[in-house]
């Protein structure tokens, strides 16, 4: 299996790390160490509302809910952890998961760490974590097909190729950077979901796709469309509507400059009327519906 996971998958290994160390034999452990790996709900538990899953961890019961997909933030060290977890997937096994003395070492970090977090942060500290890992790996292998077209995973890839995508970092460091302007989104929407203004402005200010090569300005209208199209909430089309009127004024200083033609002004054009249809799609009470695909979009 691809080291890339979507979150279902995630949850599936979560759970089942968390199987295979509630069914440890008590013949090969203590019971003190059998009854640590598996929790039963109390009566009172249930009463109280204080459900634990079976390795005793409240506030991870997804029922019903839909609130969680959310980027929230989560330490450097989980951060550096997932990174050298994908470096090794490239280095050693070609984009493949592990063994299981592999997966329990990724994972035995990654619970522990939840487990300190706060009860109702849980599900949403577990989204990121996967989000960010997806986003990780999404960006190897942009950066491998780039130089291998025809590269799949699991395939071998050259020690060249992968030393050149992880120098210095950069790959990581970009992401970082993503996240935690998504993670400010996050903070700001949840103080006043009617104010995506400073939102807007943050990605307006990193990721415009009027990109300038050499003396040229470019427009990039294949990401704008692929941000549109996962647009689940006003908010969201909202900021590719904010990005697009950005790099219209880029486009057409380059027209000014001599650093592009019309057919660029054009291209921007056409792509926010496009947006401006998606935005009349999108019920203005749709908030909760937002997925994560369209923060996904927004990286790759």
């Amino acid at each position: 299996m691809r080291i890339g996971k979507n979150y279902q998958e995630f949850m599936n290994n979560f759970s089942n790390y968390n199987n295979k160390k509630k069914n440890y034999s008590p013949a090969s452990k203590s019971s003190k160490k059998s009854n640590e790996y598996y929790c039963r709900n109390t009566l009172e538990d249930l009463l109280t509302g204080h459900y634990k899953n079976s390795y005793g961890v409240e506030g991870m019961c997804i029922t019903g809910r839909n609130d969680y997909k959310k980027i929230v933030p989560i330490s450097d060290e989980i951060k550096q952890h997932i990174y050298e977890d994908i470096k090794k997937a490239y280095y050693e096994r070609n984009g493949m998961s592990g063994s299981d003395a592999d997966m329990d070492a990724y994972y035995d970090k990654i619970h522990e760490y939840i487990k300190i977090t706060d009860k109702e942060d849980r599900l949403s500290v577990t989204w990121t974590i996967n989000q960010f890992s997806l986003s990780l790996s999404n960006k190897v292998v942009a950066e491998i097909k780039e130089k291998n077209p025809k590269w799949e995973a699991g395939q071998p890839v050259s020690k060249d190729i992968l030393d050149e995508i992880f120098a210095d970092d950069k790959l990581f460091n970009d992401c970082i950077n993503a996240f935690e302007t998504m993670e400010n989104t996050t903070i700001s929407n949840e103080t006043d979901k009617q104010n995506t203004n400073t939102n807007i402005e943050q990605f307006v200010d990193t990721e415009s796709e009027s990109k300038s090569y050499g003396s040229k300005v470019l427009f990039n209208a294949e990401k704008r469309a692929r941000q549109i199209a996962s647009a689940k909430t006003q908010s969201e089309v909202r900021i590719v509507l904010s990005l697009l009127n950005k790099d219209l004024s880029d486009c057409k200083s380059g027209v000014t400059n001599g650093a592009c033609d019309e057919s660029e002004v054009a291209k921007v054009e056409a792509m926010l009327r496009k947006a401006q249809q998606k935005m009349s799609m999108v019920s203005s009470n749709s908030e909760t519906e937002s997925d994560g695909s369209f923060f996904i979009n927004m990286l790759m």
